[in-house]
């Protein structure tokens, strides 16, 4: 199993440290939404040849941290909450809060269908709970003919509580949905389309 021909590494507490440097900070992110408790903001631009990263805030008053993170970690009840989703699986246990996983999800009309092989990482802090991934190749998953297999770089949650009852949802990715795209239509399909993919 690799991560694009290096060795897979188990993410440690500087790997979250910095996800949630990211998910919290303000700098260097341009908003692109902001409405009834829901904020969208890239980083970087458009026509540049990297891939945007995306992150979103949702204020959920009525849901406990603990909550929606039993939620978002279930892959079984995924299916129910997850409209875009074709298909997950758990892989294979790494460790106590390490797996790996298979996830793919519809596209809209002309793309074809998109999948992912990661590794999925978690970390519960007292009231404030994180899962990242990034995408691995695995011998015995490799791509099928009916999918793109697209390319999770960084992708996550982090879900702080925010008093009696109720928290906020963090939602950071970076993916590359491959296929023959310009970069321009990758990152517009990555602000409107890009996967729900942590699994």
């Amino acid at each position: 199993m690799s991560r694009g021909g290096e060795m897979v590494y188990i993410p440690d507490d500087s790997d979250f440290s910095s996800f949630r440097d990211q998910c919290e900070s303000l700098e260097g992110w341009h908003c692109r939404y902001n409405k009834a408790g829901v904020t969208v903001w890239s980083q970087g631009q458009e026509e540049s040849c990297t891939v945007q990263k995306i992150k979103t805030r949702i204020s959920c008053k009525d849901v406990p941290a603990e909550t929606l993170y039993d939620v978002l970690h279930d892959t079984r009840y995924r299916k129910k909450w997850d409209s875009n989703m074709i298909e997950t699986y758990d892989i294979g246990r790494l460790t106590v809060n390490a797996d790996v996983g298979y996830y793919s999800w519809k596209c809209p009309s002309p793309l074809k269908n998109r999948d992912f092989v990661t590794l999925r990482s978690w970390l519960p802090l007292g009231n404030d709970y994180m899962i990242i991934n990034y995408s691995v190749k695995h011998p015995k998953y490799p791509p099928r003919k009916d999918f793109v297999r697209a390319v999770s770089l960084q992708t996550g949650y982090l879900i702080k509580a925010n008093g009696d009852g109720a928290c906020i949802l963090y939602y950071l990715t970076q993916v590359d949905p491959r296929g023959s795209l310009p970069k321009w239509v990758v990152n517009r399909v990555s602000q409107f389309v890009a996967p729900k993919v942590s699994r």
